[in-house]
């Protein structure tokens, strides 16, 4: 990080939004070892920083993520934007041409959905790549696209044995496995197969993930973690120098859960362990979300229950993760599976931060309910709203459509709701998910049901506000004095901006008090 010239200093001339519900404005801070001791007009002190009237926002914070996934999503192949068939194959092949003999060929970010006519692929489509293993993760990380090479090295139970454990292995009219692994038979079979990148490729990850989140003006990241990479990576690629603050979320969820090692970890403004993930169902992309009445392009399918969902050991895992001191947080797309982790919650304490991730379907039933659990948290993600857009209709029927993420419906009846990304799922971007949140378009740019859109300022709180509050990092995510110095300078005003044609970007990036990305307007006097 640039440094500022000294640990005291003041920030005077900007239109500052705290976040503060009683006082949401002020003109300046005064900043001292990284932490506000003022604002406004509460020092004499001469000024360090004319921001000109720029307009200054707590840090944004990305409330669900994946961290060192994404950093490496950053030296992979990246296929989101394959806009073709021909175009993923094509991109594949070079790839597999450019690549050392020894090496799996992993590919991420594709969905049949952005392609017209949608078209899905198969082991075909790997054929180029001769004897080389070829995993090509769906964006929704849940299926996977794997060529004969590596369906040989797999072990895969009877079909029977993979539906039980909430898992599909894709097959034809003939009965002949196409090479999508869904679910389970991706993440338990597949997954232990994979090859990790060499360690100083990893270590790198997390060192990219930082430079890259920071220059898009993201302070802190609640992120989804194993133990094995929280351990023997975070430690020495991050909690050493940290320069992005974390909060993070265990992955590992086999029953009994074994935690004693999270005392090995810090618990600082910088780093701590907040939580524990379950798996209740899939995703819509995949048609494995779990709904409660079947899909609309797919009569006889509901979608899968996972996990400790599908053992029946859901209420036992929230027990255990509550008993730790963490928050239960709970991937569930479906409406039905929504239900479930509504009712898994049943009276926790609001200590417990408990959160459902994602909550893609809501129907009004679902809101309500959602609205008589004031304990419960919701980690939403615009992007996956404005993508699910395009195939919704399809997916759920022109009825049921109006369900996918209904923010406005949940704002009004003052359920919390923070906003992420799930990178490398989707962008990292957090103004491209204010944009989606705000405009309520698809991302092709198509109105889609636009009265569940919500205001500027709402989608400021939920990047910052709330975000900081269910990843608790209440030290962070608004601008009062006590709190530590995160905060991020715009190009232009997020509230006069028409979002609909155009979109705001950080000039700057300041973390504990410190520049972090970017210059300020006065950087010839604050540097």
């Amino acid at each position: 990080m640039l440094a500022m010239k000294n640990s005291d200093w003041v920030v005077a001339n900007a239109k500052i939004w705290t976040g503060r519900a009683s006082s949401p404005w002020a003109a300046g801070m005064h900043i001292r070892d990284g932490v506000i001791v003022g604002m406004d007009g509460s020092t004499q002190m001469p000024v360090d920083a004319d921001l000109q009237g720029a307009f200054v926002t707590p840090g944004l914070i990305d409330a669900h993520l994946h961290f060192l996934a994404g950093g490496e999503s950053l030296q992979t192949l990246d296929l989101s934007d394959a806009s073709s068939p021909e175009e993923f194959r094509n991109r594949v092949l070079r790839e597999h041409e450019s690549l050392a003999p020894d090496r799996w060929l992993i590919a991420t970010g594709w969905s049949e959905n952005r392609w017209d006519p949608p078209e899905a692929p198969d082991a075909s489509w790997l054929s180029g790549c001769g004897d080389r293993p070829v995993v090509c993760w769906r964006m929704d990380l849940h299926s996977a696209l794997i060529n004969t090479v590596v369906m040989d090295q797999l072990e895969l139970p009877d079909d029977e044995t993979l539906l039980a454990e909430g898992g599909r292995v894709v097959r034809d009219a003939q009965g002949r496995p196409t090479g999508i692994l869904q679910e389970a038979a991706a993440w338990q079979y597949l997954n232990p197969k994979i090859p990790k990148l060499p360690q100083h490729l990893r270590g790198k990850a997390i060192e990219v993930a930082a430079d890259h989140c920071l220059s898009l003006g993201l302070t802190a990241v609640r992120t989804m973690e194993y133990k094995r990479d929280l351990l023997d990576l975070y430690l020495d690629h991050h909690c050493d120098s940290p320069r992005i603050r974390m909060s993070a979320v265990v992955l590992d969820r086999t029953l009994p859960l074994e935690l004693d090692w999270i005392g090995q970890m810090p618990h600082n403004d910088w780093f701590r362990i907040t939580g524990c993930k379950s798996f209740l169902d899939g995703t819509l992309g995949s048609r494995t979300a779990r709904l409660s009445a079947p899909y609309a392009d797919d009569s006889e399918n509901l979608g899968s229950y996972t996990e400790h969902l599908l053992e029946g050991r859901l209420d036992d895992w929230v027990d255990e993760v509550v008993a730790r001191g963490l928050s239960p947080v709970m991937h569930a797309i479906g409406d039905a599976a929504v239900k479930a982790a509504i009712d898994a919650v049943g009276d926790l304490s609001d200590d417990c931060r408990a959160t459902i991730e994602h909550a893609e379907v809501m129907t009004p039933e679902i809101i309500e309910a959602l609205s008589n659990r004031s304990s419960l948290r919701l980690s939403i993600q615009p992007l996956h709203r404005a993508d699910d857009a395009v195939f919704a209709e399809m997916a759920l029927g022109p009825e049921r459509s109006g369900s996918l993420l209904p923010m406005a419906a949940v704002n009004r009846l003052g359920v919390r709701m923070a906003f992420g990304s799930d990178w490398p799922v989707v962008s990292v971007d957090p103004i491209a998910g204010m944009q989606a949140a705000i405009t309520g378009r698809d991302v092709d740019g198509k109105p889609f049901h636009q009265e569940q859109a919500i205001g500027v300022e709402e989608a400021l709180r939920s990047y910052t506000v709330r975000a900081a509050e269910m990843s608790g990092l209440d030290h962070v995510g608004v601008l009062e004095a006590g709190r530590r110095a995160d905060f991020v300078v715009w190009d232009r005003d997020p509230f006069t901006v028409d979002w609909d044609v155009q979109r705001p970007s950080i000039m700057a990036t300041i973390v504990d008090g410190k520049l972090a990305y970017g210059s300020l307007p006065s950087q010839e006097q604050s540097s």
